[in-house]
């Protein structure tokens, strides 16, 4: 419970939407007291804005915003250190 904590205050807290199609029986239980704003490119902002682009995409709470590793390896970090 306290590492999903640390990730909504990280990538904030998933849309009222989300949870009110979550298939998992009793999903609400995780859902956060208050809502978080998402604070990604605060906490890393001394990397490149590459890489932190590929990070706010790889990080998305809600599973259609979210990257996939394919995405991830065709991404312009990763292909220039290659």
């Amino acid at each position: 419970m306290e590492q999903l904590h640390k990730i909504f205050k990280l990538c904030g807290s998933p849309s009222e939407e989300y949870w009110k199609k979550s298939k998992l029986p009793h999903a609400t239980v995780f859902k956060p007291q208050q809502p978080y704003k998402r604070v990604v490119s605060q906490t890393f902002k001394d990397i490149p804005s590459s890489a932190l682009s590929l990070l706010e995409v790889l990080l998305a709470v809600e599973p259609e915003d979210r990257g996939t590793a394919s995405l991830a390896l065709q991404h312009e970090v990763i292909i220039s250190s290659i």
